[in-house]
């Protein structure tokens, strides 16, 4: 899907990938300085962990998507 972009937080003790959902890379970093965006998965990401990811994606302009993305997706 063209609006939802993969996303990487990182804390003290890990990192959180997850999917927002914007009109661009630009506006996900608007929004959330705080993350990364990325134009490809990284490479030990399969295809299930990012359909997973895509089901719970957090609109970008949310009060609160940072911290949706951080209790709704795994940490690795």
């Amino acid at each position: 899907m063209d609006n939802q972009h993969l996303v990487a937080f990182e804390y003290g003790s890990g990192t959180v990938w997850g999917y927002v959902e914007a009109a661009s890379p630009a506006e996900v970093t608007e929004f959330l300085p705080e993350v990364d965006v990325y134009e490809t998965a990284p490479a030990w990401m399969d295809d299930e962990q990012l359909g997973a990811l895509r089901q719970e994606a957090v609109p970008v302009a949310v009060d609160g998507c940072l911290d949706s993305l951080v209790h709704r997706y795994p940490r690795y």
